[in-house]
């Protein structure tokens, strides 16, 4: 998932890879999930923690109407903190808007 600056609604073109994420889920019960909520760097750190929050959130909220049970997803938001590509330039920051998905199997 990716996100304009300064936004956590999802796009239409973010369904298709939770619905697939949904079809995981659903094929394999067992299965947890942690979502992780980023920013790029522009705004202020604490408005970009809760902007990444909010954008996790989105997400685990979808899949919950999906009718994955919240006992099985976690969301956290790490602001700035994690970036993937370099905030200095355009194409960095739209690859630092993102939501990234962790499945897991508890042993």
């Amino acid at each position: 998932m990716q996100f304009e600056t300064g936004k956590t609604t999802l796009l239409t073109s973010s369904f298709e890879v939770l619905n697939q994420i949904v079809d995981i889920l659903k094929r394999y019960p067992d299965y947890k999930m942690r979502i992780g909520g980023h920013t790029d760097s522009v705004g202020s750190s604490s408005t970009n923690q809760t902007l990444s929050e909010a954008r996790a959130k989105a997400c685990y909220d979808y899949l919950i109407s999906k009718g994955i049970e919240a006992s099985r997803l976690s969301f956290t938001g790490y602001g700035e903190t994690k970036p993937i590509a370099d905030n200095r330039y355009k194409d960095g920051r739209d690859k630092n808007r993102r939501v990234e998905f962790d499945i897991y199997l508890n042993e």
